[in-house]
């Protein structure tokens, strides 16, 4: 049987309609004869022309079957699936419709409960700089803020510079976490250079923190997975003093930002990056994920690669992630000892459209 209900024709069945429409009507006891086929064979036929209303009852002729056209045949036998078909699709238009006149009471609701549980989501670019700016004026003690991704854009830095001045004259101490790579990029130092005057702590690592912003410890602003645009504002404050208990163990193995630092710092730096570079490769990242994942730019990134191929002598990054292996050159497993976290959640950069983004 075919989905539908009705059989599919037979090539018996199509034999035996092609006999009824050559004679005026056929009787069903001789068939078998006429067609050289078994009974069964013969009414497994017969059940299939009936099925789709090709064979009827002929009128003047009791106890045989008359062929019947296919149009006629369609109109008696699809009408009442169409019809029900066409009721169908009414339903689930209404059905449809309904849901529909529901959706903005879902999402009402749904905001009010996330705006309850500690939890608002901000959807556009200019909500997140309003609630920001909202946030830092308010602020009275302490703003915490880490960003991956390499160097500020310029446009971001500008304005940051304003209100960060104004929260350090106001007493606010400001902590934030960057990563090696903005030390080489001038406008970021620039930046520094201008809020360290003023008190700020700046510190850098290569890898493995998130990006946020905690205001006075009480409210977080979040990257939003999947929405460059857009970002999470957290007031629970179990969320938030997870938020800054992170803040706090990865300020602790961060290197302070100095414009003034010695050459053998700038070494140990490199050095830092080029493990953490050693540990994303063998791990299987590739170029592109690696600069993402360490603020630099990609050539910079192959630039690293090529180098550290070069001195390991490797044939391909496969050979390169074995001789790494072999000879224990990320030395101890505390470093990244969880492997490379998601990029996502490391805070890949998204250029000057991230709105978490902002100093």
């Amino acid at each position: 049987m075919e989905a539908s209900g009705l059989p599919k024709l037979s090539a018996v069945g199509i034999t035996l309609y092609e006999l009824a429409l050559n004679s005026s009507a056929v009787l069903p006891a001789s068939l078998p004869g006429q067609l050289g086929k078994t009974v069964e064979e013969v009414e497994e036929a017969l059940a299939e022309l009936s099925a789709m209303g090709l064979l009827c009852p002929a009128d003047d002729k009791p106890g045989m079957l008359t062929a019947v056209s296919p149009d006629s045949a369609a109109a008696q036998t699809l009408f009442p699936m169409e019809q029900a078909l066409r009721d169908q699709q009414s339903a689930v238009a209404q059905v449809r419709a309904e849901l529909e006149r529901l959706r903005p009471l879902y999402a009402a609701t749904r905001a009010k409960w996330l705006r309850s549980s500690g939890i608002e989501i901000l959807l556009t670019l200019k909500s997140v700089r309003s609630m920001l700016t909202e946030l830092a004026a308010s602020c009275t003690t302490e703003m915490l803020t880490s960003q991956p991704g390499g160097g500020r854009p310029t446009p971001v830095l500008e304005e940051a510079i304003v209100r960060d001045e104004d929260l350090l004259r106001r007493g606010v101490k400001i902590r934030t976490l960057y990563q090696h790579t903005a030390r080489y990029n001038q406008p970021t130092v620039a930046y520094v250079e201008r809020v360290a005057r003023l008190g700020a702590e700046v510190r850098t690592l290569s890898d493995g923190f998130a990006r946020l912003i905690v205001f006075d410890r009480k409210t977080a602003v979040i990257s939003y997975h999947g929405h460059p645009h857009g970002g999470v504002l957290v007031h629970d404050q179990s969320i938030v003093d997870f938020a800054v208990a992170s803040f706090e163990r990865t300020w602790l193995t961060a290197t302070p930002f100095a414009a003034d630092y010695q050459v053998e710092q700038v070494r140990a730096l490199s050095s830092e990056v080029k493990q953490d570079i050693m540990r994303l490769l063998v791990s299987g990242l590739d170029d592109r994920a690696i600069a993402r994942r360490l603020g630099m730019g990609l050539r910079s990134c192959q630039r690293h690669i090529a180098e550290i191929m070069d001195q390991l002598e490797a044939r391909s990054r496969l050979h390169a992630g074995y001789l790494i292996g072999q000879r224990n050159l990320l030395g101890s497993p505390d470093h990244g000892a969880d492997g490379p976290a998601d990029d996502d959640a490391a805070g890949a950069p998204g250029g000057t459209k991230d709105p978490v983004r902002t100093s």
